[in-house]
This record gives structure tokens, C-alpha cells and sequence, in this order.
């Protein structure tokens, strides 16, 4: 009996071990301290993307590299229908220890829906990290 109660004890810290393990693993960044992209709907069906990335120090470059907008009719069938790059959009880059800026406006159709799948960076000199982020869905209004 006690030699099963022993066990058990030493099965489960050693679960509990691995489990805290591969929480600081996933949450882990030398760059990144938080990081989003958020869509809000204007009228005229405009929808306005606005990204707000935070660094754990100053970096070079801080914002987001791509940002992939997908459309939907009927909110469950998605289409991608645009990518921006910041090389392309030289605003969704930045420098320093904070990034929130609205960095694209789309022109939506109302009623239509709409989310996004976003990589938001961190880097320097000693390195980068970069962390996707996928928003809500938002639905375009008149």
C-alpha cells in the first residue's frame, strides 16, 4: 500500500513538473512582452487595424511583418482577400520599446465578415522573435 501511494506522489509531481515546463517554454521570449492586432469596424464598411506590440526593451524594429485580412458572406466560410507586408506598408514597422498604431485601413462591404491573422515582431542587434496573433471576427457595419 504505501509502496503505491509512494508512486502515485512521485507520478504526480513529475507531471506537475513537466506541465510547468512547457508553460514557461510556450510563454517565453527574450523580445516579445505582449503583443495584438485589433479590428474595428467604421461605418461605411471601413474596417480599421490597429497594432499594439510591446518589447521588453528598446529594439530597432517592433510591429508587424504580415497581416493576412479574410472575408466571409455567411461567417463561416473565410477567404483570404488581402496580405500587407511591411515592407510594402512601412508604417506596420516601428522602433523603440512600444508599438500602437492604426496601420491599415480596409474598405469592407457591410454586413460582410472579417478577421485576420497577424505577425507581430521584436528585434535587434542580438536577435528577434516574431508570434502570430489571430483577431476576432468583426462584422463591417453601413
Amino acid at each position: 500500500m504505501k509502496l503505491k501511494k509512494i508512486s502515485l506522489i512521485c507520478l504526480v509531481s513529475i507531471m506537475l513538473i513537466l506541465q510547468c515546463s512547457v508553460i514557461a517554454s510556450a510563454r517565453s521570449s527574450d523580445y516579445l512582452d505582449a503583443y495584438g492586432v485589433y479590428l474595428t469596424p467604421q461605418s461605411g464598411g471601413k474596417i480599421v487595424f490597429t497594432a499594439d506590440v510591446n518589447a521588453l526593451r528598446t529594439m530597432t524594429k517592433v510591429g508587424v511583418t504580415s497581416l493576412y485580412l479574410y472575408e466571409s458572406k455567411n461567417g463561416e466560410d473565410f477567404y483570404l482577400i488581402k496580405s500587407y507586408h511591411y515592407e510594402d506598408y512601412p508604417i506596420m514597422m516601428g522602433s523603440g520599446l512600444y508599438y500602437y498604431k492604426d496601420i491599415i485601413t480596409y474598405n469592407g462591404t457591410p454586413g460582410y465578415k472579417y478577421y485576420a491573422n497577424a505577425f507581430c515582431y521584436a528585434g535587434d542587434s542580438t536577435g528577434y522573435d516574431e508570434k502570430a496573433y489571430s483577431t476576432a471576427v468583426k462584422t463591417a457595419i453601413r
